[in-house]
């Protein structure tokens, strides 16, 4: 019984998720800035872009896991901060030891926000909205203003370039990739994952351990924001209580434009890649046609309002068709 009910949930969020529209959809955007803006083609550009999509896809793939398991996580944001705060204090005494306690830091948080929220029932939303509060105090803390030094070896090595082309942050790219997929769709894991979002209770009468599963991608999340923080302190080469707050909104953005839905039990990682490509091409064709920034994070929020509602609207056609094939005839 357990078997058949999460092969029937994993099937029915394979055959909901279906990212072929978006590769149509970022092929056609890529072709028209290729015809309208020449200087979007320039290498350093396209280079630009690549660096800039990678610490955004790694926050947004542990946002894809909490969403799908039904939650999600506001706490990315404070903990990228974080990450980067601690590392600029540490990593020049001790770059191994400073890397270790940025990614812990991302865990511990992770840890509580899923503990709270399995063990002492509190809403997801208000959870991870309080840990994002008191993170960014620690951070503060730690890093009253953007400062501090991260050693060059660690920059080198998170930034290696042949030529142009920043083949570390692409590297990264890649296994964060792999590594997702794997974990959704070849682990025991992802199904109980994709069970636990699509129906927590049906998950529980199965025999899934629903709260290890929900803790544990809290914990990835958290784990994958941080490492996201340690990316970025080595682009900026310092430590910035702030960095990170632009990631909250655009993590969630990426993923369920990418087709990961808000009610859980469905998403992908290739479609969050896809997301997050898009996302950050409209950042770049902004600049590059001079937009000014406060109309930017007003279309930025209407594309964001369009997305959930659109996410919602589909989520609710879903609930209605099955519930009518559900009644007898």
């Amino acid at each position: 019984m357990q078997m058949h009910f999460i092969q029937r949930l994993r099937e029915k969020a394979r055959k909901s998720h279906s990212p072929m529209g978006l590769y149509f959809m970022l092929v056609l955007v890529v072709l028209v800035l290729f015809i309208c803006l020449p200087q979007f083609q320039k290498s350093s550009n396209l280079c630009d872009l690549l660096l800039r999509v990678v610490p955004l896809l790694i926050v947004a793939e542990g946002q894809t896991f909490v969403l799908i398991s039904g939650g999600i996580d506001l706490s990315v944001s404070a903990v990228l901060s974080l990450s980067t705060s601690i590392a600029s204090v540490t990593m020049e005494h001790n770059l191994g030891f400073g890397i270790v306690l940025c990614l812990c830091s991302g865990m511990v948080v992770g840890l509580i926000n899923g503990l709270g929220i399995t063990k002492l029932k509190i809403n997801p939303f208000l959870m991870t909205l309080l840990t994002t509060t008191i993170v960014n105090g620690i951070s503060l803390f730690i890093r009253p203003y953007p400062g501090g030094t991260i050693p060059a070896p660690f920059v080198n090595f998170m930034l290696a370039s042949i030529g142009e082309f920043p083949i570390g942050p692409f590297v990264l790219l890649v296994i964060f990739v792999i590594v997702g997929n794997m974990v959704l769709h070849k682990s025991k894991l992802g199904r109980h994952l994709f069970a636990t979002g699509g129906n927590l209770d049906a998950a529980k009468l199965a025999g899934i351990k629903t709260n290890g599963v929900l803790i544990t991608f809290y914990i990835i999340s958290g784990f994958c924001a941080a490492f996201a923080g340690l990316y970025m302190a080595a682009r900026i080469t310092c430590g910035d209580p702030s960095v990170g707050a632009s990631f909250q909104m655009q993590s969630i953005t990426a993923a369920v434009l990418g087709g990961t839905s808000l009610t859980g039990g469905q998403g992908g990682i290739m479609g969050t890649v896809i997301g997050a490509v898009i996302l950050i091409m409209l950042g770049n064709v902004f600049n590059l046609l001079n937009f000014n920034i406060y109309w930017q994070q007003v279309i930025r929020g209407l594309i964001l309002i369009f997305i959930v509602g659109f996410s919602q609207f589909h989520a609710l056609k879903r609930k209605r068709t099955a519930l009518h094939v559900s009644q007898p005839a």
